[in-house]
């Protein structure tokens, strides 16, 4: 307990000025942390989270939860660059079927909730503050139509990460000079593990990298930290970080736990890789259906794990994945990776094959699964 205290209290003070903490802020911290590390310490060892879905009835969305839809929006670089803390803590997530050694450094939930407790509370309008640390106390909790579990990590997602190692993308060359989408992305680990390809080597093309997930405040609080993580822990941030006088910088290892100093010199270094690496990086939040509508360009490579275990769902997931896609003549990449069956909600792979071949005569192939206890599966689906 005393070294809970000790680093509360150091993670606190390093905040900033603009963040410190009020005794009875840090209390309540250092309490919800601890509570949060008895309930998750597993989990966060064991990198990933399997769902706690409420049963079929419970689904049924509410009229307070069909109000609560939230609307389509598009964030900016500077934006999320603003709502950064000046203290990122992360954690290694190893990608154990990956075709190499994979390990990529994603943001802790603690800290995560820390930054709520704190006071760097962002400016997401479409929810409160006090909405999404109730999410991040129970993040693996899905409340249709309000929150769509994107502060977990689920284990889909690092399968997906690790077949998109087995396609060979030797510093980046498979995905350099596409457009990359990954639809209800969350921490979005296999969009970081293309980033970590794409920062490995400078591109002479430019590659656009899209995040979609339902909930703003995801974008800012998990999925953004990370990206800014994949960029630190690549060679591309070698430059900022030999020229660098802060003593306390972080070693570039994802495979060592560890915190990051969000400087403004890191900020204008982040921009400078985009730029230099030819990366264009896009951040929508809000319901599928939504981003159909607003779509304004296809997409080479289209991405989604964990996305079909509600039925009444499938439908807009399908027409986005149908609509983002470009034509044939472009050989696009569409997979998604999911359980072979939700339990207690009806979704599963089988649905979602019927779905996608008789409503929208759509293809189907199972490129990887795993069939020990749950079964898992990487499908890629085209389109005629």
């Amino acid at each position: 307990m005393i070294q809970l205290v000790s680093t509360s209290i150091d993670h606190c003070i390093r905040a900033g000025s603009s963040q410190i903490c009020s005794p009875s802020t840090l209390l309540l911290y250092i309490c919800r942390r601890a509570m949060f590390k008895f309930d998750f310490e597993i989990d966060d060892e064991d990198k990933t989270a399997d769902f706690l879905l409420p049963k079929e009835a419970e689904l049924e969305p509410s009229p307070s939860q069909i109000e609560q839809v939230e609307p389509f929006a598009e964030h900016t670089l500077p934006a999320l660059l603003e709502r950064l803390p000046p203290l990122i803590s992360y954690s290694p997530l190893t990608i154990s079927d990956a075709a190499s050694n994979v390990t990529l450094a994603r943001r802790d939930l603690f800290d995560a909730r820390f930054q709520l407790i704190s006071g760097g509370r962002g400016d997401v309008e479409s929810e409160s503050a006090d909405s999404a640390l109730e999410f991040l106390d129970a993040p693996s909790d899905l409340v249709p139509g309000v929150y769509e579990g994107g502060l977990k990590t689920w284990e889909c997602s690092v399968d997906l990460a690790g077949y998109l190692d087995t396609l060979g993308n030797d510093k980046g060359s498979r995905f350099a000079g596409k457009r990359v989408l990954e639809i209800g992305c969350g921490t979005a680990v296999p969009s970081i593990f293309i980033l970590s390809r794409l920062f490995n080597g400078v591109q002479d093309v430019e590659t656009v990298v899209a995040f979609q997930d339902y909930n703003a405040s995801v974008l800012e609080l998990i999925t953004f930290p990370n990206v800014v993580l994949a960029w630190y822990m690549s060679p591309a941030s070698e430059e900022f970080r030999n020229s660098a006088t802060d003593s306390e910088l972080s070693v570039a290892d994802p495979t060592v736990a560890g915190e990051l100093n969000i400087s403004p010199e890191l900020k204008t270094a982040f921009l400078d890789s985009l730029r230099r690496h030819k990366i264009s990086l896009l951040f929508y939040s809000g319901p599928w259906q939504s981003l159909t509508a607003h779509l304004t360009e296809k997409y080479d490579v289209i991405l989604t794990s964990e996305t079909i275990y509600r039925s009444e769902s499938l439908a807009h997931l399908i027409a986005l994945l149908r609509a983002a896609c470009a034509g044939p003549a472009s050989q696009p990449l569409c997979l998604v990776a999911a359980k072979v069956l939700y339990f207690g909600v009806g979704g599963g792979v089988s649905e979602f094959v019927d779905a996608v071949q008789k409503d929208h005569k759509g293809r189907v192939e199972t490129v990887w699964e795993k069939k020990a206890g749950v079964g898992r599966s990487i499908l890629e689906v085209t389109w005629p």
